[in-house]
This record gives C-alpha cells, sequence and structure tokens, in this order.
C-alpha cells in the first residue's frame, strides 16, 4: 500500500500476504486482482474476467455471491436457516438490512367510504369497488398486462353472509361478540394447505380457542392474470370462538398473539412463507390480492353478494415497482391503507428491533416475548408500519393517537397549534424522544373497525379530498371524481393539508377534523406538566473566543487524523468565512477510495443513498418550515406506558456541538454520562489490534448502558498524542458500539456522542448520524476554524477589503451554519425531514470494506464488493498516524488532490494529459496522434470497479467486415446531458450539429432550446450562416437542434414547441453528478440569451427543486409519461435514473410506467442504456 514505507519500523506492519477482490466460497463466481494489496499500486489497468473455476479464495470476499439477485443469475446456493433458529423463545435482534428493504417499494391509490350512523349495507361495499375501478391508473400491472400488483377492500365483517354459510354447513350461527375471523393465505400443494392447518389448529387450541370451521373463499380464477396466477395462493377463512374473554379489545389481543406464535411457528416449516394471514380479528377482514382494480369484484364473489354488509370500507390500488410483486403484500394491510413511501424504513426498523426488549404492558400480562419480533425487513415499508401501528393499537392506543406518534406533524413553527392549542404541542414533545418519525410521503387511512380515519404526512405531498353527504356518509380518496356525488347533497368537503388527519367514530357518529382529533388526543394525559417538568433544553454556549492549541500542535494532530490541505482551505476555511458549503464542478472522476493509490478516511467508502422514483426529495430551500434538527439525548423508556419518566431527556436544537456545548451534556447528573477512549494499541503489532480493541470497545460501552450511563461519548481527544496508540476511526468505532447495542437489546437505554477531531465535511457528519450517533463535537474542526480566523493571512485579506470581516465567534457560527445546510440538503435527497428519523438509518451504500467490518459495525448496510480487512484499515489508518511523530514530516498538510487535479496527486479520470492529446489528435486529424490518446486511455490506472472487467468468450473472433459498419454504429450514440449555461452557446450547437450528422442524438439538458435551432441552415455561404453566425464549418442542410430534449424539475423552458420538436423526450429522475439534487446555474451565467429562454431574469441564479420534485410516485411518472406521448406521439420517452443498490426495482417501475427508454448514470456521470 502507498505511504506505508515509513512503517516499517514498527513491527508486524507489512504483509505479503494477496487478496481478492470479487470471490466466493463455492467458485462459480471470481475476479481476482493482480497483485492488488489494500490499494492500487500498478499504473496499468487490471485485466480481469469472470470465470467459473476461481484462483484463489482469499480474504476479500465479495457480498455479490450472497446477494439474492447475483443467485438468481448466477444459480448460486442459496442458504437454510435451521428449525432450532426459529423456535427461539426469545429472538435476538438483528440489524434490518437494506437489500431486503428494496426489492419491495410501490405507491398507490387509496380511499375510504364510511356510514356515520354505524349502517351495515352492500351499498357501501359497491361504492367502494367502483371507486376502486377508478383507481386503476394509480396501479401497476405485469408484463401480462392483466396481473395487478395488488388491489383490496378492509371492512367489518359480514356476519349475515356467514351465518348464512354457517347453516348450510350445519354450524351454529355464530357469537358476534366472541367469534375471530381470519382471511388467510395458505399454500398451493394440498398436502401443505393441511400441513398448515394442523399447525394453525394446534395453535388456536393450545391457547384455548374453539376452531368452529373452515371455509374455502369463492373465487373466479379466470379473472386473475397469468403471472399472478403462478403465485396465487389458496384462500381460506377460519372461524375460531374466544370463550375466555368478554371485552373487544382483550379478544383482538387474544387473536393477535395468535396470529404471532402461529408465524412463529410456520416459520421453521418449508411452507412458512407461504402462509399469511391477510386478517385475524371479531372487527375487520381484508379481501385483497395481486389483482387488478377492476376485477377484485369479481375474483371474489362474495364482494357481489348482496348479504355482503358493512357501515365501512377501505379500499386500495397498489403500483409495485417490483416485477414480481406478491400477493401478501396488496393493501389494506391489517390496520392501514398506505399511500407513499417511508424513506426512514431501516432505521425504523433497527429502532423497533432496538426496543423490543424494553415494551411491557400490563394488557399482555407477560406475554410480550411471544409476540416478537415486531418488523420483518423483508416485508414492504407499508406492512412494516402497519405491524408497528397495530403494536400500539393492540396495546390500548387509540389509531389516531397511534398514528400521531409515528407520523407527526411539523408541529414546530406552527403558529397555529402553538397559540390556540399548545397541548398538542406538549403531545408532540413528549413522544418526539420516545419514538422516531416514520418518514416519508405518506397518506394513511386506517380502521380498528370502530374508528376509520386518514393522515397526511408532515409534507403532504400525496393528495387526499374528503365530503360528507346529507345522509350521513363519509369519503376519503386520493382522487377527485371517483363516485359520482350530487353537490347538493354535500354538507362537508375539503382537502387534507400536511400532517391533517381526519376520523369518523363509527359507534358515536361524529366525525373529527384535524384539531378536534389531535386535541382529543392530547388532553389524555397531562402531557405538558411531564415534558415542563422532566425534559431539560440543551443552552447554547458561547464558542471559544481563542486557540486552544499552538499551530505546530494543530498541524500534527491535523496530519494524525488525516486533513489534506484541500479540506482545511476549501472546506474547513471557506465554510467559515462563507457560512455555506462549498461548490465545485460536477462529476466525480477520481478512482473509488478502494481503488485509489493515496489513503483514504474511512468516510469515503461510504456513498449516500437518495430518492428516485418511487419517492420525492424535498427541497430544503422551499420546504425548510417541515425540517427539523432537533433530537433528543438520553433513555428512551418503554413507548406502551406513558407517564413523567418517559420525558426525562436533553432536547438538542442540533446535533452539532461546540467544546461547551459538550461540557454542559457532561455535567448533566441524570445521564450519568460515560466517556468511552477510541484508541487501539500497536505496541504487539497491528495484526489483529483493531478488532480486538473494537469488541473490547463494544464491551465497555454495554456494561457502561447496564450500569445506568444514559449518555455515552466516544472521544479520539487526549492531552498528548502516542505514536502506538492510534485513533479509531470515529466512523467505525460509533458504528460498532451501536450495533452492538441493538444486538444485545440496549438501544434504546442510551444515547450516542462524539467528540473527535475526524469531522469537518457534512458527509461525515450524516456518516456519523446515520451510524448512531446523536450528536457530534468536530473540535478539532473548530480549532481550525479558530486558528484559520487569527492567522496574519486571514487578518491582512480582511483588512484590505479581499475576504469579508468575521469575528473568531462568527467564523465557528459559520462552520456549523454550513453544516446544518448540508445536513438539510443530504436528508432532503432521501425526502428525509427529520434528523431525528435519519439518526441510525444508515442510508448509505458501502464500496470497498470487508465482510468482516461491515458485519460487526456495518451490519444491514449495501456492500456489493469486499474491500478492507480490520488489519488492511489499521494500516491506512496509521499511514495518516504516524505523519505526526515523523522527524521528516512536512510542515504543512499534504495535497492528496482529490478536489483538484495536480501533478503527483491523485488520478483524475480528466486530466490535462487526456485533454491534450485528445486535442491534438483532432486538430491534426492524425491516426497516429489518435492511437497515442487511446494508449493513454488504456493504460490509466484503475478509476471504477468496470476497469477491473474485460469480456472473456469461448467464441472465436469474426472478421472486421461482418461486424456492422461503424456508420451504422454512431447512430445510437447519444451525448450526455448537459444544460446551455453548463457549456457554452457555440459548444452546446456544435455538439448538436455533430451528432446530427452522425445521425446521433445530442441532448438538450435542462433550460430549454432557442427555436431558430428547430429548422435546417438554408443560408451557408462559405462555412458561415447569418442565423448561427458564431459558428464556422457549417454545411447547408446542418440542424443545430438537440435530437433529445430534457424535462427537469424546474422545466425551464419547456414548453409545447420544444418538447414536439424533439425526436426523444427524457425525463430527468436523478443526475450522476448529484443525484436527489437540481441543477444549479450561477447567476453570473444567467445572461440575457440564457434567460430569455428559461423565461427568467438575467443574473438571477436558476435552482431547480430536486429532480422529481414535481412528480410524487412512481403512478404520477406514469401519468407525465403518457402526457408527454400525447404532446409529441412520435418522439420515444426516455427516464433518466442514477445507479444504486435496488436500482432495478426502481427501472422496472419506470418500464411499468411505459417508458420507452431508460437511462442508467454511473456516479461520474458516464451513462449507460
Amino acid at each position: 500500500m502507498a505511504n506505508l514505507q515509513s512503517l516499517s519500523a514498527i513491527p508486524h506492519l507489512s504483509s505479503s500476504r494477496p487478496t481478492s477482490f470479487f470471490s466466493s466460497d463455492n467458485g462459480l463466481l471470481l475476479v481476482d486482482f493482480v497483485g492488488f494489496y489494500c490499494k492500487s499500486k500498478a499504473t496499468t489497468r487490471r485485466r480481469l474476467a469472470l470465470s467459473a473455476n476461481t484462483r484463489s479464495k482469499r480474504r476479500f470476499s465479495t457480498a455479490l455471491a450472497a446477494n439474492n439477485s447475483a443467485r438468481a443469475v448466477l444459480d448460486l446456493p442459496t442458504t437454510t436457516t435451521s428449525a432450532a433458529d426459529h423456535r427461539s423463545s426469545s429472538p435476538q435482534p438483528k440489524v434490518a438490512k437494506l437489500e431486503d428493504i428494496i426489492s419491495e417499494r410501490g405507491a398507490c391509490g387509496v380511499g375510504f367510504i364510511a356510514n356515520l350512523e354505524n349502517k351495515a349495507s352492500h351499498g357501501i361495499v359497491k361504492d367502494a369497488l367502483t371507486a376502486l375501478g377508478c383507481m386503476e391508473h394509480r396501479g401497476g400491472c405485469g408484463a401480462d398486462n392483466d396481473s395487478g400488483d395488488g388491489s383490496g377492500l378492509m371492512t367489518s365483517i359480514p356476519w349475515e353472509l356467514f351465518d348464512i354459510w354457517a347453516e348450510n354447513q350445519g354450524i351454529a350461527s355464530f357469537d358476534k361478540l366472541h367469534t375471530g375471523v381470519g382471511m388467510i393465505f395458505l399454500p398451493k400443494d394440498d398436502s401443505l394447505i393441511e400441513e398448515a392447518k394442523k399447525v394453525i389448529v394446534n395453535t388456536f387450541r393450545q391457547e384455548g380457542l374453539e376452531v368452529l370451521g373452515w371455509r374455502p373463499v369463492p373465487v373466479n380464477t379466470s379473472v386473475v392474470g397469468f403471472y399472478a396466477k403462478e403465485a396465487m395462493p389458496n384462500i381460506q377463512q377460519v372461524f375460531v370462538r374466544v370463550v375466555k374473554e368478554e371485552n373487544v379489545d382483550d379478544i383482538e389481543r387474544e387473536l393477535y398473539i395468535c396470529r404471532k406464535l402461529i408465524e412463529r411457528a410456520a416459520a421453521s416449516e418449508s411452507w412458512g412463507s407461504e402462509l399469511y394471514f391477510c386478517s385475524l380479528s371479531n372487527q375487520t377482514i381484508v379481501y385483497k390480492g395481486m389483482l387488478r382494480s377492476e376485477v377484485l369484484g369479481l375474483f371474489y364473489s362474495d364482494l357481489q353478494n348482496d348479504l355482503y354488509k358493512s357501515p365501512f370500507a377501505i379500499y386500495h390500488r397498489r403500483f409495485s415497482t417490483n416485477t414480481s410483486p406478491r400477493w401478501p403484500l396488496a393493501q389494506p394491510m391489517r390496520f392501514l391503507g398506505h399511500n407513499g413511501e417511508i424513506n426512514t424504513i431501516q432505521g425504523n426498523l433497527n429502532w423497533m428491533q432496538s426496543r423490543e426488549t424494553s415494551l411491557k404492558s400490563p394488557v399482555w400480562r407477560g406475554r410480550e416475548n411471544e409476540i416478537r419480533p415486531f418488523g420483518n425487513p423483508k416485508a414492504s415499508d407499508s406492512a412494516n408500519l402497519d405491524s408497528t401501528a397495530e403494536l400500539l393499537i393492540r396495546s390500548g392506543r387509540s389509531p389516531d393517537e397511534a398514528l400521531m406518534i409515528l407520523v407527526p406533524e411539523a408541529y414546530k413553527n406552527h403558529p397555529t397549534l402553538t397559540i390556540k392549542y399548545p397541548e398538542v404541542v406538549d403531545f408532540y414533545d413528549y413522544y418526539k424522544g420516545q419514538m422516531e418519525a416514520w418518514d416519508g410521503p405518506a397518506l394513511l387511512l386506517f380502521s380498528d373497525g370502530k374508528t376509520v380515519g386518514a393522515c397526511l404526512d408532515r409534507n403532504g405531498l400525496r393528495p387526499a379530498r374528503y365530503w360528507r353527504t346529507i345522509d350521513n356518509v363519509v369519503y376519503v380518496a386520493s382522487e377527485v371524481g371517483v363516485l359520482p356525488v350530487d353537490d347538493s347533497k354535500v354538507t362537508m368537503k375539503g382537502r387534507l393539508g400536511p400532517g391533517m388527519m381526519i376520523t369518523a367514530d363509527l359507534l358515536s357518529g361524529q366525525v373529527y377534523e384535524n384539531t378536534e382529533v389531535k386535541k382529543r388526543v392530547a388532553a389524555s394525559n397531562p402531557y405538558g406538566k411531564w415534558v415542563s417538568e422532566n425534559m431539560r433544553s440543551l443552552k447554547p454556549v458561547n464558542f471559544l473566543s481563542t486557540t486552544v492549541l499552538d499551530n505546530e500542535t494543530i498541524l500534527r494532530r491535523q496530519q494524525a487524523f488525516g486533513y489534506s490541505s484541500e479540506d482545511v482551505q476549501m472546506i474547513i476555511e471557506t465554510m467559515a468565512a462563507q457560512g455555506k458549503e462549498p461548490t465545485f464542478c460536477m462529476g466525480d472522476d477520481i478512482p473509488l477510495a478502494i481503488l485509489s493509490q493515496k489513503p483514504h478516511l474511512l468516510y469515503d467508502y461510504f456513498k449516500q443513498r437518495f430518492a428516485q422514483v418511487t419517492n420525492p426529495a424535498i427541497d430544503p430551500l422551499r420546504e425548510g418550515l417541515v425540517m427539523s434538527f432537533e433530537v433528543n439525548i438520553g433513555k428512551r423508556e418503554n413507548i406502551l406506558e406513558v407517564g413523567p419518566e418517559n420525558a426525562s431527556q436533553v432536547t438538542l436544537s442540533s446535533p452539532v456541538l461546540n467544546e461547551g456545548e459538550l461540557e454542559s451534556l457532561l455535567k448533566d447528573p441524570q445521564l450519568r454520562v460515560q466517556i468511552l477512549p477510541t484508541f487501539f494499541d500497536i505496541r504487539k503489532g497491528v495484526e489483529g489490534s483493531l478488532e480486538k480493541t473494537l469488541n473490547k470497545l463494544c464491551e465497555v460501552a454495554d456494561e457502561a448502558v447496564r450500569n445506568g450511563s444514559q449518555l455515552l461519548v466516544l472521544s479520539d481527544r487526549a492531552d498528548e498524542l502516542e505514536a502506538t496508540r492510534p485513533a479509531i476511526p470515529i466512523l467505525l468505532a460509533v458504528a460498532a458500539v451501536h450495533q452492538h447495542l441493538i444486538q444485545n437489546g440496549l438501544r434504546m437505554s442510551a444515547s450516542i456522542v462524539v467528540d473527535t477531531a475526524q469531522c469537518f465535511s457534512t458527509h461525515q457528519f450524516a456518516c456519523l448520524i446515520g451510524y448512531g450517533a446523536s450528536a457530534v463535537c468536530p473540535y478539532l474542526a473548530l480549532e481550525t476554524c479558530r486558528q484559520w480566523r487569527l492567522s496574519a493571512k486571514t487578518v491582512n485579506l480582511m483588512r484590505n477589503g479581499k475576504m469579508p470581516t468575521v469575528t473568531i465567534e462568527q467564523a465557528q457560527t459559520n462552520f456549523c451554519k454550513a453544516i446544518k445546510a448540508g445536513l438539510l440538503k443530504i436528508l432532503s435527497k432521501m425526502g428525509i425531514s427529520l434528523l431525528s428519523s435519519y439518526c441510525g438509518a444508515q442510508i448509505f451504500e458501502i464500496y470497498g470494506l470487508g465482510k468482516q467490518i461491515v458485519d460487526l459495525a456495518f451490519c444491514g448496510s449495501v456492500s456489493k464488493i469486499g474491500g478492507l480487512t480490520f488489519d488492511e484499515l489499521a494500516r491506512e489508518t496509521l499511514s495518516f498516524w504516524v505523519k505526526a511523530f515523523s522527524e521528516d514530516t512536512a510542515k504543512r498538510l499534504e495535497n492528496f488532490g482529490f478536489i483538484q487535479f495536480r501533478p503527483g496527486g491523485e488520478y483524475h479520470g480528466n486530466n490535462p494529459e487526456m485533454s491534450k492529446l485528445l486535442h491534438k489528435a483532432v486538430r491534426q486529424k492524425s491516426e497516429s496522434a489518435f492511437s497515442i490518446y487511446q494508449q493513454h486511455l488504456a493504460n490509466r490506472p484503475v478509476n471504477v470497479l468496470r476497469d477491473l472487467l474485460e469480456f472473456k468468450s469461448d467464441r472465436a473472433s469474426i472478421p472486421v467486415g461482418k461486424v456492422e459498419p461503424a456508420l451504422s454504429i454512431v447512430q445510437r450514440f447519444c451525448t450526455g446531458g448537459m444544460s446551455l449555461g453548463a457549456i457554452s452557446r457555440e459548444t452546446h450547437e456544435a455538439i448538436a450539429i455533430a451528432m446530427n450528422r452522425l445521425g446521433g442524438k445530442s441532448n438538450s439538458g435542462e433550460g430549454g432550446e432557442d427555436p431558430i435551432r428547430w429548422s435546417p441552415l438554408m443560408d451557408v455561404v462559405d462555412g458561415y450562416s447569418p442565423t448561427l453566425p458564431h459558428l464556422k464549418g457549417l454545411q447547408n442542410g446542418d440542424t443545430a437542434t438537440s435530437a433529445i430534449k430534457q424535462v427537469a424539475s424546474g422545466r425551464f423552458g419547456v414548453t409545447p414547441t420544444f418538447l414536439a420538436n424533439a425526436d426523444q423526450l427524457e425525463i430527468k429522475i436523478a443526475q450522476g453528478a448529484k443525484p436527489g439534487e437540481g441543477g444549479q446555474l450561477p447567476g453570473k451565467k444567467v445572461s440575457a440569451y440564457i434567460a430569455r429562454l428559461r423565461n427568467s431574469k438575467p443574473g438571477v441564479p436558476l435552482i431547480s427543486p430536486p429532480p422529481h420534485h414535481d412528480i410524487y410516485s412512481i403512478e404520477d411518472l406514469a401519468q407525465l409519461i403518457f402526457d408527454l406521448h400525447q404532446v409529441n406521439p412520435k418522439a420515444k420517452v426516455s427516464v433518466k435514473l442514477v445507479a444504486e443498490a435496488g436500482i432495478g426495482t426502481v427501472a422496472s417501475g419506470v418500464s411499468k410506467g411505459n417508458a420507452d427508454i431508460i437511462q442508467v448514470n454511473h456516479h461520474n456521470l458516464l451513462t449507460a442504456s
């Protein structure tokens, strides 16, 4: 590894053992690095091949072989879990895996109808089916165009219908109070059906319930699509009598326990995944399946029966982005119908699993252990939200209270709530530290059979209309016009706004609108009193006004913790001076950290995830009101019980702490703070030292929490640094402790705060928070701000007016302000509003860390490839650390050239030498010069993963003469989307003309296009045209129009004529350079010409909202695709995506939306179609 020669004096630092990057334990897949050791040393590209014969099985084993999609393609064997693992009476908390979560995504159309007099009628069911039929455009279908992604209905139990069936079977009429009905998907195989029924019946009997009978649900399979029929389960209903309970809530709880026990028993069976309870209740029943909304009523003949009567119905049509949706994931779920996506689902699942051991309530009579686990990563986000809501409701909460806890509104800075309804604010304040919000776009319809309601998330990005008629029927729908309604009979109507809720109490006949609902819930307990008496707020503390360390010591600390001169000058100092993140050019053309010849900080192995297609990003500039940095520190008590002790926490207004604020936390006696130093000892050698210390750190953290500590402070601060005690990468320490506490059921008992030198950029803060830290004190970054402000250079620049004057305190304030603004942008890229929900959500992908590290510290994150072992990571850490102790270390920080190209620095794909060679070849029109350019490209260092691959074929080469001519090949070439302004007018037009001559396609980028470019040039004389006087070398017949015209979120320059003059229309959902963010054109680039095309003003910066911001869901994208086809029927419609884990699932959803072309951009802007 480069830069490690200076470590030779320390024993055991070198290793001669080579490593492989892609390998599998079974020999089916291997890509091997020739001479690869931790970092790429050679200057030429590796030539590797996929092969069935492994040459070696070494440490850099890939997670690719374990990936489900890889198994499907490569036919790798799957692993099985023993039955004994599933029968454990106390399931071990397991971290949710992102790969499981991203395999299921969707969006939907929903609604409900309720009779306020609680009168059951078949008319309600018929109207619900009619409305559902009008939601077909909100759903998706399979390739057969007939297998729906899912539709369903939740109603009260049609006892009259079931009594007639019972009478025909010789069964006595059902005792409605004491009978539960289960709607069950059973295995298809007859023998397995009997096995499943046996498990179900035995469980009911063990619980003292009497099975009254099984009813095969009458279905019409002729209306089921081919693919849906292939996966169709056997559908039956079971009727059970609950004899030992009299109260409805107790009966529902008993049925809930039975279902949980059955699910646990079935998990160890081969058919376990084929058993699913759509519902098991005394109050409600769910009919659903992989059906188009129009045929749900035809499939289930019960729904056409006049005896099927209900006072309410919730209906749902699903659009799954997955290619093969599952019957159980159709909705409604057992309580909820969900239109939207929970963006924080991985964190929500991890926190729910963390609190499993602490969840207790008298209503369960000591049986809490039997109803675990409370989440399932393999289910959809909707199913997991439903599961959590179900737990709260079965534990005694009302449905509206449960939804207020799980999906709170943006109550901060809400003048109406603060002034008129302070008790509602108190309710949200009380619960914000108890339950992290399930954050993301969501329209939720819910019912427990007694109350029916709907609520919107804090952003309100899903449509929801409601109306009430004179005959006391209430309607809520995500569409207007789903049912014909006589306006003269409407007595009330409106729409749900952000965070709003409406409920209908079927027992009292009352409709409660937003504030009425919340006032009733908030008045149930003295939340205000509990909050004021127990919750503490961390008061702001002034920044230090002078440096703590001398300049030489600061330099040594910066070197030890991996700072470069670019980090200090271009990031920290820029933020201190301007109060905002520095802006660099778009694109990332340096090698991935694992492929780099330079040492990297651990953060560089992580890539942020982003919203794409299934959910919208948030615009932090325009929607900042719904976003919040508040986070609570301290123990999270039992969420199933309420009391003043639950409010005993400390509220932080920001995750960025200064030294004084950290000191205040340390002095809080109720937190019982424990400081954990994060250094590892290499005196006995590097091998095993980092992993051993990390395990010890986890044990110490475990012991501290068990002894009552509510706040762990992981710190790499020391009075003196020691050469043989380097700091553990702080991200590794935080993540390892976080994971350890989750897996040992202790995470809810304590918070983690970080006191570190190794954190100075927004990405680094996001990583620490995303892997479990509640707050960070970046003490060395703050010290660097102070040093910069006091330096003679800065003082002179400010004195001479060449830099705005800021005080030393303002410099630190600016730094923190910039970090917070950057964090807002990172949260918003994923569509997340609350930092408290981002904490622990692990919304990252890992590139270049080995399974050993990922399993210990980053379990659940996607890591498709292998990478560094603990020992190799320790050596990389040491390559920075030793610089602080070497006598010949430079007196200034090293410039690695990660941001800007510099000789001797990091390799950049776009480098001066490459540009010169290309220009020379083009200008001289020389084949030999072009060959030199090709050779330069061929010999470049490994830059991205695809550089490691080459085609391997067992077929002989064919003569060049049989290859398709170059003239026809180039007609499929397309340029990237570059807007006018990002590049000059001359360049933009020249590219378009060149591509049109070739027969290929240029891309307009966002920003419209000048209409004079749409017609062929017919006025060219001697290569010049008065139409385009700034260009030369023109020919009559040339056209400067861009064949591909882009439609982006800002809609700048998008007009009907712009769309009509395209061969291809590209919808920009994301861009490779900065996915999840909108385009940005600085004001100085907005000339009068560009302003005219974009319908704006010269000199005004143009910032688009995040891509997809105006398209709130997959069905909205399908609608836009449809609209563009109508505007320009001859044009193909493409959708531009960016590669990330789960992109196949996203792309399949886009194809269901009828896109003609799907483009997938790489992180460094290279595009594949």
